[in-house]
């Protein structure tokens, strides 16, 4: 998961890269930088063909897809990638992130995310997995040019931001997150943004895709400086682990580790609760993401009320362009 203190630019709007009956590959998430090119992939095979069953050799036999780039040594047991240089010679990266879910209602799928030296304008990204008959794929993504990246990355402590008072007279409750989603088919719909910060601390919209009736956002809270060893004890100490009413605002909102949102539908602020989340740190750095799903609000505006009551940030109101 995107965990850098600096915003790139959206590489690539999302969708399906690949359609094929034993696996469909799309993007979730692509953002450019300086320092390189950050990818996540989410791939789905078809429903009773489960990652678990590959990875044991489980169900019908399958006959293995040729390889002419991975090599013959390799013996990987989930979906790889790399990229195409000049002379057509694949590099293949490893995953910084990785996760499968199995399920009988919904299909399986393998969500990974690779971090790739920086490309411009175009590049040729290669998805292998023939173990469960998936041939080698080359898609060209045309990316971002280096001005254009250049331009557009800044970093969260100098990122403009534009926050309003709370309207008075808002009701509250507390929401679930949404049913699972086809990430893997959204669209991004913004670019990577600054929702609330203060000295030391920020909230970043790190990413906001479109999926069908349902919005899927990656929220970051972020502290460095002497304040970090302060939310390291409070986020990861015995008192966050006590359960609460999960249909009280209030506790949704100031559960933590990480920032706190809420969607606004006219007058009531919906407190969502998120269906991932990530937390690392030490004595000087505390870092949290966390994945929201939820239903697409009517309009073409986003208004979400941000709070990290862990870091001392108060009520918020943001709007983001849809």
């Amino acid at each position: 998961m995107y965990t850098t203190e600096v915003l790139g630019v959206v590489a690539h709007p999302g969708g399906l890269l690949v359609r094929r009956p034993e696996l469909t590959v799309g993007v979730v998430h692509a953002v450019s930088g300086l320092p390189g090119l950050e990818i996540e992939l989410l791939a789905r095979r078809p429903l009773g063909r489960s990652t678990a069953d590959a990875r044991r050799g489980d169900g019908p036999a399958v006959v293995p897809a040729p390889r002419r780039l991975l090599p013959q040594y390799d013996e990987g047991l989930d979906l790889r990638v790399g990229r195409l240089d000049e002379t057509g010679r694949a590099h293949w990266q490893y995953p910084v992130s990785s996760r499968s879910r199995d399920g009988t209602a919904v299909a399986p799928s393998h969500r990974v995310t690779f971090r790739f030296p920086p490309v411009f304008d175009e590049m040729a990204l290669v998805l292998a997995w023939p173990e469960i008959g998936f041939p080698e794929t080359v898609v060209r993504l045309p990316l971002p040019g280096r001005a254009a990246v250049e331009r557009g990355v800044t970093s969260i402590w100098r990122a403009p931001t534009d926050v309003r008072p709370v309207p008075a007279g808002l009701t509250h409750r507390a929401d679930g997150f949404a049913e699972p989603t086809a990430l893997e088919a959204g669209t991004s719909v913004t670019a990577p943004r600054v929702l609330h910060r203060r000295d030391d601390r920020a909230v970043v919209l790190s990413r906001l895709t479109a999926a069908g009736p349902v919005l899927s956002m990656d929220l970051l809270s972020i502290v460095r400086g002497d304040l970090a060893a302060e939310i390291n004890v409070r986020a990861f100490g015995a008192e966050r682990a006590v359960p609460g009413p999960l249909d009280d605002p209030a506790w949704v909102r100031a559960r933590g580790p990480g920032a706190s949102v809420a969607v606004l539908r006219g007058q009531e602020a919906v407190w969502v609760r998120a269906s991932e989340r990530q937390s690392s740190g030490g004595d000087r750095s505390f870092s949290c993401v966390q994945e929201f799903t939820f239903d697409r609000p009517p309009g073409d505006q986003l208004r979400l009320v941000v709070a990290w009551p862990l870091a001392g940030l108060d009520d918020v109101l943001v709007a983001v362009p849809l």
